[in-house]
């Protein structure tokens, strides 16, 4: 797809009923037309998964969130061409929107798919996951509910890993307890198809909410 024939953020921003540009919880069974189960994904990129997501769960409402103009105006092309009405775009930062937009127990599922592991020391204290986003997230989710990650970078991973594992209200799925040797449920993003290709090892994580040990 050429970017020339994409539609501009503005029009999308002003026209578009799949975009939302909000402060607060929307009634999202109104807006999805159905009570469908609703999964999260931060950080869309280019929209592949997501979209992967929207085509092949057909009984699933999906969200993606992220704030890079020229991903929402590729992923909203897209899902308009496609005609896929299970799929919304909010704008905005993850920390500030996710509390704002879902209220407590609302989501099934949340995906994280390679987030920028900020690898300069200078600036890893920019990187998203860290003990109170992860806290807030697993209030979002309702019990059972699933949070899903992937990265390359080892650092950040072992990273991750620290904090999912010391979250009292999520459990690791993987049977040794540490990261899921792979991910074939699942649509391979862009990234991870190049990853797998230069023969780079990907760190899966697959947490579950329970209800914490009082």
């Amino acid at each position: 797809m050429s970017f020339k024939n994409l539609i501009s953020f503005d029009e999308i921003a002003k026209n578009s009923p799949l975009f939302f540009d909000i402060e607060e919880r929307p009634d999202w069974p109104e807006i999805f037309k159905s009570d469908h189960p609703i999964k999260l994904e931060i950080g869309f990129g280019g929209g592949n998964f997501l979209i992967e997501m929207a085509a092949s769960e057909t009984k699933s409402n999906f969200v993606g969130l992220d704030f890079y103009h020229k991903g929402i105006r590729k992923t909203v092309t897209r899902l308009n061409n496609l005609k896929l009405t299970n799929a919304r775009i909010a704008y905005g930062d993850a920390r500030e929107r996710i509390p704002r937009i879902f209220g407590e127990g609302e989501l099934s599922e949340i995906y994280i798919n390679f987030p920028d592991p900020w690898p300069k020391k200078r600036h890893i204290k920019r990187r998203l996951i860290k003990p109170d986003f992860l806290k807030m997230l697993s209030g979002k989710l309702r019990q059972e509910g699933r949070i899903r990650l992937a990265t390359d970078c080892e650092p950040y991973a072992m990273e991750m890993m620290e904090y999912l594992s010391a979250e009292p209200t999520l459990k690791n799925a993987a049977p040794d307890g540490t990261f899921m040797p792979e991910r074939t449920d699942l649509p391979k993003t862009k990234y991870e198809k190049n990853f797998l290709r230069l023969g780079q090892k990907i760190y899966y994580m697959d947490f579950h909410k329970v209800q914490a040990l009082l």
